[in-house]
């Protein structure tokens, strides 16, 4: 699973939802960091959220391939109430439930859903790309995340990339990106 590569609204707070905001420059770098990164893995399909920054990504990771996206409107961000869309502060379903249309068990079982039909079209690798809180309550779905008694979340950050092998399942690698060690 990618995330989507950053956006103007990601860099100046804004909650996009669903509005069609384009890559940033930075993003695009993510996002070619990420398609030379596994540009020798065998991917089968790409599948992404009709949103434009995700299916602008999914285009980019799926150019080495010589795929076309395909796009899966259950993959779509979690559902923000109109009034929250495109204004300053984000909003993440866990920590402010009452800014969306659909509890997080909803968008959970929404994007389980989506992954799950993707699966049984598709044997072997395959690239969704969808938004921070979707992936998050899909990788919550499969992963215990407890840490010294206490709870935490699986929240990727925008042009990073999640691998899950499927069977088990596994969370085999959790939000690569191209800073990823800038911080430490």
């Amino acid at each position: 699973m990618a995330r989507h590569g950053g956006t103007k609204a990601n860099e100046s707070d804004v909650n996009a939802g669903p509005l069609d905001t384009p890559l940033s420059k930075n993003g695009r770098k993510q996002i070619g960091f990420l398609a030379r990164s596994i540009e020798d893995i065998k991917i089968r399909a790409v599948y992404c959220s009709p949103v434009f920054r995700a299916v602008e990504t999914a285009k980019i990771l799926a150019k080495p391939h010589h795929l076309k996206a395909k796009t899966v409107e259950d993959l779509t961000e979690a559902r923000l109430k109109p009034q929250f869309v495109g204004k300053k502060g984000r909003k993440h379903i866990l920590t402010d439930p009452e800014a969306f249309e659909e509890t997080y068990e909803e968008l959970q079982k929404r994007l389980v859903g989506a992954v799950e039909k993707i699966r049984k079209a598709e044997k072997g690798n395959v690239i969704v790309v969808s938004h921070g809180d979707p992936i998050e309550a899909f990788l919550n779905h499969f992963v215990q995340r407890t840490a010294g008694g206490k709870g935490f979340v699986l929240h990727p950050d925008t042009g990073s990339l999640s691998i899950i092998e499927y069977g088990t399942p596994k969370l085999v690698l959790f939000n690569y990106h191209r800073k990823l060690f800038a911080n430490y």
